[in-house]
Order: structure tokens, then C-alpha cells, then sequence
């Protein structure tokens, strides 16, 4: 039979499009590979959203493409990158055989057995064990256009899957042995099916028997209303975690970026949250040197990450996107200052990470467990109701199952809990 192997770079709906062409390639016969040595296809899934993520997908696929022809491999580039440089990739990198634009991954399904020709593959395969956890993806594209985003350009337009479809994918997902699914979408916020807005949905998928728990991302600040809140407060099974980007703590750099929001109302968001969800995980993103952002400007982050305290946040220096409407601003900050503010930033988080985490010593949580932790058998890697990792000691097997631990330590960034 022939086999396959994914890398897949950048967010969670990318992870969602390679587990998608996965379970098509099951389908029509093909096995899950080792290692991309070891695969018949491979398939390098691309991001866009940073120039240091299209660099790091072009070495890999370099490195993969000059081995490839001993191999009689077949490369594949799917995903943000391949949508935005299209066929001039394969012209840049001749070894590659096929590229597949973000845009085509939903509707892959109608053109792949003629990508497939003469592959050999003939029967359904068992992938084996299913995960725990899954993406579900609800809508896709973004009609935001934020000014330093590539995500309308290689994404398109929005629109919703309609909510019929979503409730069947999450009870094929229970079905096949998952506890827990993420909602996905560039905004989820703004998902209308025409019928359903986003917490009709919520409580529409709450109801699938046997599921036991709910995460979403992202949400878009500016959309984050209370009726929102207050239905993840009332549905059980919807975990205390909220993932929304703030990326400037200024008014003024958020006006530029064209986020139609201000910090005051991304704090009025946080109260609410705070005062509907008690305890609840807020995390974000936040970007440092934005074309005009002044050192004023950046303090004003740093002051709201201190009054919010994150319970973790991804943070990233600006990098120029073509297509954007940043792209024709004129940058202000040197890449030294980027890195200097990156670095203030980080070290400011870390900091509340770590004393949240500690303070989670002596607690008891219930642990999604998840997978086995690379290179240390004796410990599972899980989540708890909200986004924090736990670690977990055992010699068997307890992928899917749901645990109440106590906590013994943290390592900053991962909780340890005690033996079972």
C-alpha cells in the first residue's frame, strides 16, 4: 500500500487541513509513513502569516526535494504559502509535483482521486488509534483585513459551514473516539450560517452525547459579545479558556492595524469575561515594532499585559507581508529595537506564566490526557479545563481518559502533577 507523511506549519486550521487530506488518503487506501523517508507522498503543509515561517517550510522543503528523486517520491506543498506564490514555487523549486492553494483544501475531496492517478491504493485503511482531541473547522476565510494580515489574501472571503454539517462532523469525531473537539476559524466570532450565530452553535454542539469537552479559537476581540460569555459561563462542557488576541496595547498602533477596537474596549471585554467565567484562561497575541509604533506605544502593552496578566500569550516582532495594507507603511523600528522590545515583552510574561503556574501547586484539576510525552515514557501529556499542560506519570497506556490529578510542581510553562 503506499504510505504518506504531513509536516505541517503554523495554526491549528492548517493542522485541521492536513488531518482532513489524511483521512481522504485513508480512504482511498494509503497508510500513515514513519517518517517522510519513508513515505511514497509527501505532503509539506505551508503558513504565510510570518516571513520566518515561509522560510522555514522553503529549507524543509528544499532539504525534502533533493532527496526525493532517489526515492521516487511524489511533493506535495498545500496550505497559506502554496495559495500565495502558487506556481512559481514549483518553477523556484523544481522537485516539487503539485501545489494546493489554502483556498482548495475544503473542497480537495472533488479533485484528489485525479491527483491520485495511478497510485495504486484501492482499499480503506484503519488509521488505527483516533485522538482524543480534534479541530473542527466552523468557517473559513476573514473579511477583518487587519493591515498587517496575509490571512484574507490566501484564505478568501468568509463564510460559515452550516451548523448541520459542523454538529455531524463533531458526532463522526465522538464516534471515532474523541473527547473533545476546538471549534476553528479565523474569527469564530462571527460565524453566521444564516440561521445559527456563534452561541447557537456552541449550545447546538454542547448537546452531542458522550462529548465531553469544548474549546474555540480565535476570537476576535471586537466581536467578543456578552451573549458569547455568558454561553460559554452556563454550558458545562465549554472549557474556561479564552484565546483573544489583543496585538497592541496602544489605540493608536491598533488603529493602524486596523483592529476596530480600542484598549478600552479590549479591557471592558476582559472584565466581562472575568466577571461572567471566574478564573477563567485568558491567552492572546501581541505584536512589537508595527510600522509607526513609538516606545510610548510599546510601554502601553507592556502596562496592559501587566493589568490583564495572560495567562500565556504568543508574541512575535512584525514582519512585512506583501498584499497588506502595512506593507506600504513606512517601518519605525530597527530590527535591533524589535528584538529588544520582543525581549521585554517575553520576559514580562514569562514572568506572570510562571507565578500563575506556581500558584497552581497543591490544586486538583481534571486532565484531558492526550499523547505520550516525547522522550519521556513515564509521563502523558494532557490538558486541564482551561489551557494549562500537565504532565502526568504512568507506565500504561491512558491516552482519552479524563483524570483527576493534584498538582506537585511546575516547570513554568507545565504543570507535573502527583503519581496516580
Amino acid at each position: 500500500m503506499p504510505t504518506f507523511y504531513f509536516q505541517t506549519f503554523g495554526c491549528q486550521m492548517n493542522v485541521a487541513d492536513s488531518d482532513l487530506l489524511a483521512e481522504l488518503l485513508y480512504r482511498r487506501g494509503f497508510r500513515k509513513a514513519a517518517s517522510h523517508n519513508d513515505a511514497d507522498l509527501v505532503v509539506v503543509n505551508t503558513c504565510s502569516v510570518r516571513h520566518h515561517a515561509e522560510q522555514r517550510a522553503l529549507t524543509r522543503i528544499r532539504e525534502i526535494s533533493k532527496n526525493k528523486a532517489a526515492k521516487k517520491q511524489v511533493l506535495w506543498i498545500i496550505g497559506c504559502m502554496a495559495e500565495r506564490l502558487g506556481e512559481s514555487l514549483e518553477r523556484e523549486i523544481p522537485g516539487i509535483d503539485r501545489v494546493i492553494g489554502a483556498k482548495e483544501i475544503e473542497h480537495i475531496d472533488k479533485t484528489l482521486d485525479s491527483y491520485l492517478r495511478n497510485c495504486g491504493a484501492e482499499e480503506i485503511v484503519d488509521p488505527g488509534t483516533k485522538p482524543a482531541t480534534t479541530f473542527i473547522p466552523v468557517m473559513r476565510g476573514c473579511d477583518n483585513y487587519c493591515s498587517y494580515c496575509i490571512v484574507p489574501f490566501v484564505r478568501g472571503r468568509e463564510h460559515s459551514v452550516p451548523a448541520n454539517v459542523v454538529e455531524e462532523r463533531v458526532k463522526h469525531a465522538v464516534e471515532g473516539g474523541a473527547k473533545e473537539v476546538t471549534l476553528l476559524g479565523q474569527n469564530v466570532n462571527s460565524y453566521d450560517d444564516g440561521a445559527c450565530d456563534f452561541p447557537d452553535l456552541c449550545v447546538r454542539i454542547h448537546a452531542v452525547d458522550k462529548l465531553k469537552r469544548i474549546r474555540f479559537t480565535t476570537s476576535h476581540p471586537k466581536d467578543c459579545s456578552e451573549k458569547l460569555i455568558k454561553t460559554i459561563a452556563d454550558l458545562p462542557k465549554m472549557c474556561r479558556h479564552i484565546h483573544l488576541p489583543v496585538q497592541s496595547g496602544s489605540t493608536r498602533i491598533l488603529g493602524l492595524m486596523n483592529r476596530k477596537y480600542t484598549r478600552d474596549d479590549y479591557l471592558r471585554r476582559i472584565n466581562l469575561i472575568r466577571k461572567h467565567i471566574p478564573g477563567a484562561d485568558i491567552t492572546t497575541d501581541a505584536m512589537v515594532g508595527f510600522p509607526g509604533e513609538t516606545i510610548d506605544d510599546f510601554r502601553e502593552t507592556l502596562s496592559l499585559f501587566e493589568e490583564v496578566r495572560f495567562t500565556a500569550a504568543f508574541m512575535f516582532a512584525y514582519s512585512k507581508r506583501d498584499q497588506t495594507q502595512a506593507a506600504a507603511m513606512k517601518e519605525t523600528c530597527t530590527e535591533k529595537e524589535k528584538k529588544a522590545r520582543l525581549s521585554e515583552l517575553i520576559e514580562c510574561q514569562t514572568g506572570i506564566t510562571r507565578a500563575y503556574y506556581d500558584s497552581m501547586r497543591g490544586k486538583n484539576v481534571q486532565v484531558l490526557i492526550t499523547e505520550r510525552q516525547k522522550k519521556k515514557d513515564r509521563y502523558w501529556m494532557g490538558r486541564d479545563f482551561g489551557c494549562r499542560n500537565v504532565l502526568v506519570p504512568c507506565k500504561r497506556d491512558i491516552s482519552g481518559t479524563i483524570l483527576n490529578v493534584g498538582i506537585a510542581k511546575s516547570t513554568g510553562m507545565t504543570l507535573v502533577a502527583e503519581r496516580i
